[in-house]
């Protein structure tokens, strides 16, 4: 079985090398940040607890631990609906409201969950499909996302946690997983790009951004994102090149005009004749 859905967009900014030379952006600038930028993907997803079970009493009292698997499902107002469940995901008891604060520092995620429960009556019958931390990337175009979106999930959880080596795994093995991508699909990478620039990975979320111009070169958008994400790397010729194909693709793209003006402004020493050279 392979839950569906998205797991938690809360991981803490992570200072990188280029934070000096993104902080130089402009307030002016800064009132360019596309809306969508700013939603995230709610929890939803198999975590557990750890519970002491304590059996009889005086001299022959004994006690135990057990895991406790919940289905959390994140609802609105910083509130998530956790609901106790078995290995076969049926519920055996009576669901409650959580805080998210609870949901991190309490409940653990379980990314193994699905793959343990997973049956092949012989290696010829496994799957082709890529599985990233328990989500099969596979299935309809929808299914392959929202699995997609979920490993991506656990990846800013482990990021949020403090599992840096884990998190990176996992954003990598996504930026080059092996599946047969449609042209939709761009969003979700560029979604994972806006995410990962957020927390300052910045040539990781290069990756997810090319990954999203192989399936479609003609979103003037994105080429806009790609710039921004060099610019943050304080690569300033790399962020004019890709404004200049965000304006070519529309030219009446306003943010990418203002961005192309004021970098040109801010860091004109640091550019060639021919970045400097504007467009017809």
């Amino acid at each position: 079985m392979v839950l569906t859905g998205f797991w938690a967009t809360l991981a803490n900014r992570t200072p990188g090398i280029a934070e000096t030379a993104a902080r130089q952006v402009s307030s002016a600038y800064a009132e360019l940040m596309p809306q969508d930028e700013k939603k995230s993907s709610p929890i939803h997803g198999v975590f557990s607890t750890i519970e002491r079970i304590q059996s009889g009493s005086g001299a022959s009292k004994k006690v135990k631990t057990a895991k406790r698997f919940w289905l959390i499902h994140e609802k609105e107002n910083g509130k998530a609906e956790a609901t106790p469940v078995n290995e076969n995901l049926v519920a055996i008891g009576e669901k409650k409201i959580v805080s998210l604060d609870n949901v991190l520092s309490v409940f653990q995620p379980e990314p193994d969950f699905y793959q343990h429960k997973q049956f092949f009556p012989s290696e010829d019958a496994k799957p082709k499909a890529p599985t990233i931390e328990g989500f099969e990337i596979s299935g309809s175009p929808e299914e392959m996302e929202k699995n997609a979106r979920a490993s991506f999930g656990m990846g800013l959880m482990y990021l949020k946690q403090g599992n840096h080596e884990r998190a990176q795994h996992v954003f990598e093995e996504l930026a080059k997983v092996e599946v047969d991508l449609k042209p939709e699909h761009k969003h979700m990478f560029n979604d994972f790009g806006v995410s990962l620039r957020k927390q300052h990975l910045f040539d990781t979320a290069l990756k997810h951004y090319l990954r999203a111009m192989t399936i479609a070169s003609d979103d003037d958008n994105l080429m806009h994102n790609i710039a921004r994400a060099y610019y943050e790397k304080a690569e300033f010729h790399q962020a004019v090149v890709y404004l200049k194909k965000s304006l070519e693709l529309n030219p009446e793209h306003e943010m990418s005009r203002r961005f192309l003006e004021w970098l040109k402004r801010k860091h004109k020493e640091s550019l060639s004749p021919a970045d400097l050279f504007d467009m017809e």
